[in-house]
């Protein structure tokens, strides 16, 4: 299953990718919804490679997953694999500069299910789509806010 979204920021390209791709910021908002992440080898630079395991709860149950950056190409993209028990989620993200200020960004995730009771989630998922897809819109405007703030935070 695939969602997409994309929103235009006012942070040029650059700065976008690297507020984008600072992960001590992103690991301490996770955590401060009750996420529990841990990087592995923490002294090394992000880049292609890093990777971490992270446990949060789903329905009453704790669900571990393992991530990584599987592409991660300074300023245009940076792509980040998600394994969890029955689910593989691959999320991608495009970085296109509009002028010198200006960016947008496009969020693509695509979910693909290794068991029953995952295929049987994501087909639920397919009937509550415009919602979903409405949420994550949001999400993406959020999150691109968010850099916009951090930007000028920064300046």
């Amino acid at each position: 299953m695939e969602f997409t979204a994309k929103d235009d920021l006012d942070v040029p390209i650059e700065a976008a990718f690297d507020l984008l791709s600072d992960y001590d910021v992103i690991e301490r908002m996770a955590m401060r919804r009750g996420v529990e992440v841990q990087r592995h080898n923490p002294e090394k630079p992000i880049g292609l490679g890093t990777s971490w395991d992270v446990e949060f709860e789903w329905r009453g149950k704790d669900v571990p997953m393992q991530a990584q950056i599987i592409k991660y190409e300074r300023p245009d993209v940076l792509e980040i694999e998600a394994i969890m028990p029955g689910m593989d989620v691959v999320v991608h993200f495009e970085l296109v500069a509009l002028s010198k200020k200006r960016t947008r960004m496009h969020f693509h995730a695509t979910s693909t299910a290794k068991t029953l009771p995952m295929r049987l989630l994501l087909q639920s998922l397919k009937l509550a789509r415009s919602s979903i897809d409405r949420k994550i819109k949001e999400r993406v405007s959020m999150q691109c806010r968010n850099l916009e703030e951090r930007y000028a935070q920064a300046a």
